[in-house]
């Protein structure tokens, strides 16, 4: 006669059993990385809000309408924008042509410059006007690296023109 293996497992504490040690163990590593990521999220910066995001959305056809304007126009807008370091001034200069790559006189020209990750660092630099014509300067000094928004506009009358890009502001040497 075979004899039946008696069962030694004790099931009565449910702390001796694996499966519920390691299922407690997943959701304790689960439950701790969801607090550090709400914890970072909530410490660090919120980014770049938009808070009127449905007007301009709204406006999207009238931000299309003026592009087409401005490449109706022709003007050619040739920045010289140097390799920028954290906290030193340089020089930006801009030039301003026309269709036929004349040099074009403008009433105003300036530069917008905006942090994505920090709105209280964005600003504005006025470009002044040079001796040779359609040519434009100003310093520009970013106080932190990393990455930069700048939008070029120049107005002549009612005409605007502008011009975007992003740069990566570096350490300084």
């Amino acid at each position: 006669m075979t004899q039946a293996k008696k069962e030694t497992r004790d099931w009565s504490n449910v702390w001796k059993n694996p499966f519920v040690i390691a299922w407690f163990v997943i959701l304790s590593v689960v439950l701790a990385v969801n607090f550090f990521m709400v914890s970072m999220a909530i410490v660090t910066s919120p980014g770049l809000v938009v808070e009127d995001f449905y007007e301009q959305g709204k406006n999207m056809d009238k931000i299309l309408a003026a592009q087409k304007k401005m490449e109706k126009l022709g003007w050619q807008l040739e920045i010289d924008l140097p390799i920028l370091s954290e906290g030193k001034s340089q020089t930006v200069t801009l030039k301003v042509k026309d269709k036929s790559g004349s040099p074009l006189p403008m009433d105003q020209a300036i530069l917008y410059y905006y942090r994505p990750s920090d709105r209280k660092l964005d600003g504005q630099v006025a470009l002044s006007a040079t001796a040779e014509q359609g040519v434009y300067q100003a310093q520009l000094s970013l106080p932190l690296k990393g990455k930069w928004d700048l939008v070029m506009e120049v107005n002549q009358g009612e005409q605007v023109y502008n011009v975007g890009r992003s740069i990566m502001v570096q350490d300084p040497e």
